[in-house]
């Protein structure tokens, strides 16, 4: 396996011997893009399937809060109207106000809501929209506490479930008064819509501090967090990381552009370090300027598909200035077509697969911590590893690899977009 050297200091990436796939493991199935798929059943007509790829809320000096949630679907959609409702703990109903006729589709669609106080407590909320004149509420359910004193009146709507099922009275959510001009809902596609930074990472258990995030809503490549190659200097085209990949990597490769971060795999012959490979692809690493022992790691990214197979090998991963003594977490590969996850030390690679179909748009995470690591995709525990978990700082790692050998089907041109990368920690 190739070295690449950086100040004296040997850099390996994992050798596929200890990244194979493991055997059917007891794993729980992932949601799909940061949710529970709901279907819409209509008479004489097909089923929908809309889906909650992010959901937050802010709040604002004087103690009001907003919401805002990113949803797509399997095709074009006119929902009569999107909305977040929240349900305080004895089980009123308070809508955010600024529910808007809204088209979604396969793209990531952003809903912002209007702003309003809620009195002290903590409350739960999820988007509902409706269609067909039926209002239908979405997964993921998160919450929020307010420690506000006004007591505004609670909707009067029955208390919505997360399910596919609609009211059975007065559909909800409505606003409780027409939104004004500082209530007025937005909602807006990729090329316009900045992300929100979750308060918290999706699925994972806890109380946590954001202490890096990158939400991609510039025009360019932030410099002070992200170096745009494989530990090379500025400008430079590098070789792959692990030997049996066939791309390059060129900051060419790597762009920003519509509220995303995009690596390129395109089919170009490429020599660098005296070998000459037929793709070249882009990646991104954090080494010198972001690196972390602990926390809460997580990225929204976008896989290309080959059919239902992940195509190429793309990944998400942190790893230590000494390979494997300072470990390597897998936060997700796509290893043969599937969505894996390992842990790699001088004590092996353990890690496994999470079954079902993860193309398109998903939201990866790691719990790292003393003598385990626990992996989240879609904020569903899939796996956890105890083995052989290092405590060494890890910096951030993303790029498409090419490898007909370990990857999935080859595909190129591929564009794998990452929405956002944030790390939390106690």
């Amino acid at each position: 396996m190739p070295m690449e050297h950086k100040a004296g200091i040997p850099r390996h990436r994992r050798p596929f011997a200890v990244r194979t796939k493991l055997g059917a493991l007891a794993l729980a199935t992932a949601a799909l893009a940061g949710g529970a798929l709901v279907q819409v059943g209509q008479a004489n007509a097909s089923t929908t399937d809309v889906a909650v790829d992010s959901l937050s809320t802010s709040a604002t000096a004087d103690g009001q809060f907003k919401a805002t949630a990113k949803v797509h679907a399997t095709k074009t959609i006119k929902l009569q109207a999107l909305a977040v409702t929240a349900r305080s703990a004895d089980g009123n109903i308070y809508d955010f106000p600024g529910a808007a006729a809204t088209t979604v589709g396969t793209w990531p669609t952003t809903y912002t809501s209007g702003s309003r106080t809620f009195p002290a407590g903590t409350y739960t909320y999820f988007v509902s929209y409706k269609l067909h004149n039926s209002w239908h509420n979405l997964s993921p359910v998160n919450s929020f506490t307010s420690g506000a004193n006004p007591t505004p009146t609670p909707t009067p709507t029955p208390t919505p479930t997360a399910t596919t099922s609609a009211p059975t009275s007065t559909p909800a959510p409505t606003s409780t008064s027409t939104p004004t001009a500082t209530s007025t809902p937005t909602v807006s596609e990729p090329s316009s819509a900045p992300s929100t930074t979750a308060v918290a990472p999706l699925g994972i258990p806890g109380t946590w501090r954001n202490v890096f995030s990158d939400e991609f809503d510039g025009t360019g490549l932030d410099g002070s967090k992200w170096n745009p190659n494989w530990l090379g200097c500025s400008g430079c085209i590098t070789p792959p990381v692990n030997s049996s990949e066939e791309a390059a990597y060129s900051p060419s490769q790597v762009g920003v552009s519509g509220g995303y971060l995009h690596l390129k795999a395109i089919q170009q012959s490429t020599t660098v370090g005296g070998k000459t490979y037929p793709y070249v692809s882009g990646l991104v690493e954090s080494d010198g300027k972001a690196q972390f022992t602990y926390g809460a790691f997580e990225a929204r990214i976008y896989t290309p598909a080959s059919g239902t197979q992940i195509a190429n090998w793309p990944a998400f991963w942190t790893d230590g200035q000494n390979w494997p003594d300072d470990g390597e977490m897998d936060v997700m590969e796509g290893l043969s077509g599937s969505a894996c996850y390992h842990f790699h030390s001088a004590a092996g690679g353990p890690g496994g697969c999470a079954p079902g179909t993860y193309t398109g748009w998903h939201t990866y995470g790691a719990e790292w911590k003393q003598g385990a690591v626990t992996y989240y995709y879609d904020g569903k525990q899939v796996g956890q590893i105890t083995s052989g978990i290092t405590s060494a700082p890890m910096y951030l790692i993303l790029n498409n690899a090419v490898s007909s050998t370990n990857g999935g089907p080859t595909q190129v041109p591929a564009d794998m977009m990452v929405d956002y990368v944030r790390v939390w920690q106690h």
